[in-house]
């Protein structure tokens, strides 16, 4: 019985402790299924594309994600939210907000210049899952970083999936990094949930 208890405990432990996010292969990528927050921030490109080319079918489309997710600007970023804009060319995008997080995700918009670091703080609850994702409509050199309050890193993620997953041991703020290791400024959209 001591046994048994030792091993339930040990595997615990291992699921609630925060490693590194393993690389994914290309063809591995693909078929993994997208969690909420990477839907989220490939709706938010989608929608900035259809934008940009008056394809308001399509816009209606990738507001409807991100409403149903009950996606929210992050808070405390001052940012200026493109969605509220994009609501008023298709008022009727909104949609049942969809269950997970009480508060859905939260996103945020930034650029980030050639060999720069974009950062910023955020909380994560202890025992709680954490999840990042981050996109961006061209084809730009982007990576995700995640360090925790020891500046540790815990997620080190690059194309083809920009995303992170840990469930963390502690209540701490932890540092997010948007790095981007191309030769000329690059738009994205991050989502944490």
């Amino acid at each position: 019985m001591n046994a048994l208890r030792s091993i339930l405990g040990g595997a615990a432990l291992l699921a609630a402790a925060p490693a590194l996010s393993a690389p994914v292969a290309p063809g591995e990528a693909a078929r993994l299924p997208m969690a909420r927050d990477e839907r989220v921030a490939e709706a938010l490109v989608t929608a900035q594309q259809a934008v940009i080319s008056s394809d308001r079918v399509a816009l209606a489309d990738a507001l409807r994600i991100v409403e149903r997710s009950g996606a929210q600007p992050l808070q405390g970023w001052s940012g200026a939210d493109p969605v509220s804009a994009w609501r008023t060319l298709v008022p009727n995008a909104e949609g049942a907000v969809l269950r997970g997080s009480p508060l859905g995700p939260g996103y945020r918009t930034g650029q980030v210049g050639a060999g720069k670091i974009d950062s910023f703080q955020q909380v994560f609850l202890s025992g709680r899952k954490a999840s990042i994702a981050l996109s961006t409509a061209g084809g730009e050199p982007l990576s995700l970083r995640v360090i925790d309050a020891e500046r540790r890193p815990v997620c080190l993620a690059d194309a083809p999936r920009r995303a992170c997953r840990w469930v963390p041991v502690f209540t701490q703020r932890y540092m997010i990094e948007v790095r981007n290791g191309g030769q000329s400024q690059a738009n994205y959209f991050l989502v944490v949930d």
